[in-house]
């Protein structure tokens, strides 16, 4: 209990008396740069859809601190470049629907494909709470494009889909201008009707670490 209690001490004192690397970074409005891996799975009638990707994050801080407390913080725009993104989905047949030959129907063969698809999402726009010396949470709404080799998520629909979403995290100093980041992400995968059927994935839960460079 002693040596716990000198490594408990030892540890609030780093963080009570850590350098201010969050307001440091920020106050320069800089530009950011963070490689990333991530993957996840599709939610409700979507859960044997699975996800890995990989890409890196550039964006620019525009403004300086705004507002007060908790809420404190900058606006940032940014953009994704994503050249892997990989889509593991049930195989499925495609045939016309017996109520409704203009409809269709899917039969899984229970074989699994794995998809090859890059993306961009050119628009990410980030609140980034710079309250915190090191830890400095954010939460961003995306937009973006995904385009893959083979139809997703059904034979019959379309190998492009749109990517709309909102994203939570956190980016961890560990000196200026340097971060780990870890963030979730919510994402709607859907070829608005642009294909010839267009069933989507409501939602899909993603997450990612990668390292930040502030410049």
């Amino acid at each position: 209990m002693r040596k716990f209690g000198m490594v408990a001490l030892v540890l609030f004192a780093s963080v009570a008396f850590a350098q201010d690397f969050a307001h440091d970074t920020f106050s320069r409005r800089p530009f950011e740069i963070t490689p990333w891996v991530g993957g996840g799975l599709g939610l409700r009638q979507r859960t044997d859809w699975k996800f890995f990707n990989a890409g890196v994050r550039v964006g620019k801080v525009l403004t300086g601190e705004k507002g007060a407390g908790f809420f404190r913080g900058n606006f940032e725009f940014a953009a994704d470049v994503i050249p892997l993104y990989m889509t593991y989905q049930p195989e499925a047949i495609a045939f016309p629907a017996a109520e409704d030959p203009s409809k269709v129907a899917y039969v899984l063969t229970g074989r699994r494909q794995r998809v090859y698809g890059y993306s961009f999402n050119p628009v990410v726009l980030t609140w980034n709470f710079t309250r915190g010396k090191r830890i400095v949470p954010f939460f961003s709404a995306e937009g973006g494009l995904l385009v893959t080799r083979k139809d997703v998520p059904f034979p019959d629909t379309s190998n492009v889909n749109f990517t709309p979403g909102g994203a939570f995290g956190a980016h961890v100093f560990l000196k200026n201008n340097h971060a780990i980041t870890f963030s979730g992400h919510v994402t709607h995968v859907s070829n608005a009707s642009l294909g010839d059927h267009n069933p989507g994935i409501n939602a899909a839960l993603l997450f990612r670490v990668g390292y930040s460079w502030f410049k």
